[in-house]
């Protein structure tokens, strides 16, 4: 198994204020819209979302995916993983 964390910060004060204006609440949604995209793109290699969450930084909100790929082949596995190369 391979795995990987993304991550991607955004103002909290924007999304509270977009939340909060006219019609708030899509726009916040469009705004945190690229988060989803995103993962679809890393879905596509073949990565499955193993957990998710948010944290809350007092300044930003932290979207954050730990993301797990199956790899059928050692030789695949070895060359991918840069912490083997030396």
């Amino acid at each position: 198994m391979q795995y990987k964390v993304v991550y991607r910060p955004y103002d909290l004060t924007s999304l509270i204020g977009n939340a909060k204006g006219k019609g708030g609440t899509y726009e916040a949604t469009c705004e945190t819209g690229d988060w989803n995209i995103a993962l679809d793109k890393y879905a596509k290699d073949g990565w499955k979302v193993k957990n998710s969450g948010t944290i809350d930084t007092g300044r930003d909100v932290i979207f954050w995916a730990l993301l797990e790929r199956e790899v059928s082949e050692p030789s695949v596995r070895m060359r991918s993983d840069s912490s083997t190369e030396r």
